[in-house]
This record gives C-alpha cells, sequence and structure tokens, in this order.
C-alpha cells in the first residue's frame, strides 16, 4: 500500500475557515423582543384553550318545593311563615315566582310575592281549588260573568237599550240605530276574611290544612260574590237603592201569595235575549212552599201537587224554566209586606269584576273575632289566624234583563 502526500494550499484552508465562521454566525444569531413576544402568545393560546372544564359535570339544584304535593307544599309555606322561618320564605316564594311566571303565559292571573316574610301568595294550585269550589258553593261565581283585572279601579259600561231591524224599501234612507252605554269608574272593593286554626296542625295533616284553607276561603268567596249581586245595600238586585231601575211583580200583601203564576207573569216581563237564558233565583224556603202548591180540592194526594208529589222526582223549574236556589236571600219567614224576595234574569248580564291577586297573610299574635263576633287571642289560645284579601266590585251590565219579586209595593 503506497503512501501519497496531498498537500492543500493556503487558499483553500482560508475559503473553508471562513465558510465555516459564516455557519457559526449565523446560527448564534439573537432573537429580537418581537420574536420572544410572538412566542410567548403561542404558548399562552395553547393553554387557554386546553378545556380544563371538560370533565366537571354540571348539575341543576332543584328546590324541595317541586317534589311536594300540593297540601305538604301549602303547609311548608303557613309553617314558614307563622315560624318566621326565612330560608323556607325564600324557598316557597321562589316556586310560587317561577310556578305563576308559567301560568301567566296563559293570562290566567298575574301575581307577585312580597317580599319575604310580608306575605304568602298561595301557588297556582291552591287558587284554582278556592275558585272550583267557589263555583260549587256559589250561583253567582257559576252563572255571571267574571272579569279579572290587576288594577283597583275599573270603568263600567252599562248598556241603556237594544238596536232593531226596521222595513224600508229599496234606495229608502232610514235612521240608524246605535247602542248607547252609561259610563262610571267604581273602585273595586277591599273584602278581607279571617280564618283562625290552632298550632297542633302538624305537617302530617297538610292535606286538612290545605282543604279546610280552600274550602273555607272558597264559601266565603261565593257567600260574597252572591251577597254583593242580590243582597248588598249599594249593588244587590234586591236593593231599594238599585231595585227601582228594574221592572218588578208584586205577588199580593203576603209571601204566601206568591204562585206559580206570578213566576211565569214576571218571567214575560224580561226582554227576549234575557228570557231565552234567564233563571229563577230564590231561597230553598221559598221554593219549597211554592213546590207544595196544590190544585183541585187542595188535599195531599200526589194528582193535587202542581209540582209532583212527595217521594216523586222533581225537577227544579217553573214551566221548564231552572230554579236556582240560593241561601242568601230571604227566608219565607222573614219576608214581610213591601220585601223583595226573588228575581228572575239573566245572570251572565252581570259582570263581577275581581282582581287577580288572592292574597293571604299569616298572623300568630293579636287578637281577631269569631264567627260570633267574641275575641280570640291568638297568643293565649295557641293559635294563628290565615287572612286572606280579595278585591271586587259588580255591575249589571243590562237592567232589562232582570225581573223584581216582591209583596206588596215591590221598590
Amino acid at each position: 500500500m503506497s503512501k501519497e502526500n496531498i498537500e492543500i494550499d493556503a487558499e483553500v484552508i482560508k475559503a473553508v475557515a471562513d465558510e465555516a465562521a459564516k455557519s457559526v454566525k449565523e446560527g448564534l444569531v439573537m432573537p429580537t423582543a418581537s420574536d420572544i413576544a410572538k412566542e410567548m402568545v403561542a404558548l399562552t393560546e395553547k393553554t387557554e384553550k386546553k378545556n380544563v372544564t371538560s370533565e366537571v359535570e354540571k348539575t341543576e339544584v332543584k328546590s324541595t318545593m317541586d317534589n311536594l304535593s300540593k297540601e305538604m307544599r301549602f303547609a311548608k309555606g303557613v309553617f314558614a311563615f307563622k315560624n318566621g322561618n326565612a330560608a323556607q320564605i325564600a324557598e316557597y316564594n321562589t316556586y310560587v315566582d317561577k310556578a305563576w311566571f308559567d301560568v301567566n303565559k296563559a293570562d290566567y292571573q298575574n301575581v307577585a310575592t312580597t317580599a319575604d316574610g310580608g306575605a304568602l301568595v298561595p301557588d297556582p294550585e291552591f287558587v284554582a281549588e278556592v275558585d272550583r269550589l267557589t263555583d260549587e258553593y256559589g250561583v253567582v261565581s257559576r252563572l255571571a260573568t267574571i272579569r279579572r283585572t290587576d288594577r283597583d279601579s275599573v270603568t263600567l259600561l252599562s248598556g241603556t237599550n237594544e238596536i232593531s231591524f226596521t222595513k224600508t224599501g229599496e234606495a229608502v234612507a232610514k235612521n240608524s240605530q246605535k247602542l248607547t252605554y252609561a259610563a262610571s269608574t267604581a273602585a273595586l272593593d277591599k273584602y278581607i276574611a279571617t280564618l283562625v286554626m290552632t298550632s297542633e296542625i302538624v305537617e302530617d295533616s297538610a292535606i286538612n290544612l290545605f282543604n279546610d284553607a280552600a274550602n273555607e276561603i272558597a264559601r266565603a268567596r261565593a257567600k260574597l260574590f252572591d251577597e254583593l249581586v242580590f243582597t248588598d245595600a249599594t249593588y244587590g238586585l234586591l236593593s231599594a237603592s238599585a231595585g227601582d231601575t228594574y221592572k218588578t211583580i208584586s205577588v199580593g200583601a203576603a209571601i204566601t201569595d206568591f204562585s206559580a203564576d206570578d213566576a211565569m207573569n214576571g218571567r214575560y216581563k224580561v226582554v227576549s235575549s234575557a228570557r231565552r237564558n234567564g233563571r229563577y233565583f230564590m231561597h230553598p224556603t221559598v221554593w219549597n212552599a211554592l213546590r207544595q202548591t196544590k190544585s183541585g180540592d187542595g188535599t195531599d194526594s200526589a194528582a193535587n201537587y202542581l209540582f209532583g208529589g212527595p217521594g216523586q222526582s222533581v225537577a227544579q223549574n217553573i214551566d221548564g224554566v231552572p230554579v236556582e236556589l240560593v241561601d242568601i236571600l230571604p227566608e219565607i219567614g222573614d219576608i214581610t209586606a213591601n220585601e223583595a224576595f226573588a228575581v228572575f234574569g239573566d245572570l251572565a248580564r252581570i259582570q263581577l269584576h275581581v282582581k287577580r291577586l288572592l292574597e293571604t297573610k299569616i298572623f300568630d299574635s293579636g287578637v281577631v273575632k269569631d264567627s260570633g263576633g267574641a275575641d280570640i287571642n291568638l297568643i293565649t289560645q295557641d293559635s294563628f289566624a290565615i287572612r286572606a284579601t280579595l278585591r271586587v266590585v259588580p255591575q249589571t251590565r243590562f237592567e232589562g234583563a232582570f225581573v223584581i219579586f216582591g209583596t206588596g209595593t215591590v221598590s
């Protein structure tokens, strides 16, 4: 193997050295501040875009009120206010607010709870139960036109005439007719009812508490509606101040003179549109006396009873027209001379303006009166009271739709 010496001249060595130095210099270039900032932003974006919450499960916190029956829910609300439990009051009001928000979409009622601890606003199921029972216990709430409002006053429009067609020839001008109305503004009157219960009632008897409260408030509400329409001194159909504007029938000097003929005569005094849907309204004792009217020789033979004898299925009507029994109308033993006692007409012609909010408030101290007027000390008698507040005013839309029956001179 031969050895051969290779000689590299100085120029080649210098060229190689210069090239190497150039490469090293390029690799050692320091980054600028702008380059460093861009690199930091890139690294930060990668960190922020990482989904650090992707493995965290979101849970919705539900109120315990959602899982309770309407009876238990109402009882918890009552006891929360009675005991001043701020947490439960807030929970109950939150549930009620949400429940009424859903119902308000159908414009059933507009309700807003007051500040926590201020008042107990029943949930929709309680108010619906009161409405249902009111129709069962009362006549007016079932047959009159109920108009709900969220205002404290309303404008009342009362029709004063009816239009009719008149015969005319071709191209013959006739005077036009128009409906006329009497307008007035009336404030909704405020009424309260107080229900007293003992403190021994516990949540185990929640159903009784719910039913008792709903039934008692409904009875009082139905009675109030009936009184306002029939016997109230200001608005009632039988009141002297309003009775002058209605058609009347005198049955004779005494209530014992009242006959089926009187009832039928009164029916044909109202306008035809009201007669078609009209009903008789009287106290059960008055109907009972009329129902026992006999013909012929007056004996107790079943054949002699105008409306059917004892033991027979007797329809509660006169000449095919329904008779509604109204407990707040005058009883037969209380009817004196010159006194109105019964009505015929179409109750749908009466509007009852009712404020939408049924508000209740709980008291566990103070003195309230029972139905007999006696004082009940809530502290010493270990009781609490539920007070319901209602605003309402009635309006007769057309006075020609009613006739009033009375003894002697009817006014």
